[in-house]
């Protein structure tokens, strides 16, 4: 658990946007039961906030690579377009689930490194 803490603490995230998943811990823990909130941290809230912010955009991520392996396999560079349109979708994505979360397209950037760097 102290790598994952480690990684936490590695990610770059500035003390605004602690302060501001430090608030969404507060949140959580006044609006559902105490026996629910008491093994959330500050830790264990960005672990899951990282996780959720690469739901959906690792389809995309996915969608790109094989539309890009099509092209380079037919040589059909005209295929190209779908990854360039699969990336504007993604961040598209990306810019929408920041939006929604209260956040800055750069801490959401943030959060998607560090579920990639627990991931693997």
């Amino acid at each position: 658990m102290s790598d994952v803490k480690g990684n936490v603490a590695n990610a770059g995230f500035s003390k605004l946007e602690l302060l501001g998943f430090k608030h969404q811990l507060w949140e959580l823990k006044k609006t559902y039961h105490p026996n629910l909130t008491e093994q959330l941290s500050l830790h264990t809230l960005i672990i899951e906030e990282a996780r959720k912010s690469l739901i959906s955009t690792r389809y995309y991520i996915v969608a790109i690579v094989v539309f890009s392996i099509a092209a380079l396999m037919f040589g059909e560079w005209d295929y190209i377009y779908m990854p360039v349109g699969m990336i504007f979708l993604a961040l598209l994505d990306i810019r929408s689930s920041a939006k929604e979360a209260n956040r800055t397209i750069k801490s959401q950037l943030k959060l998607m490194r560090l579920a990639v760097t627990l991931w693997f």
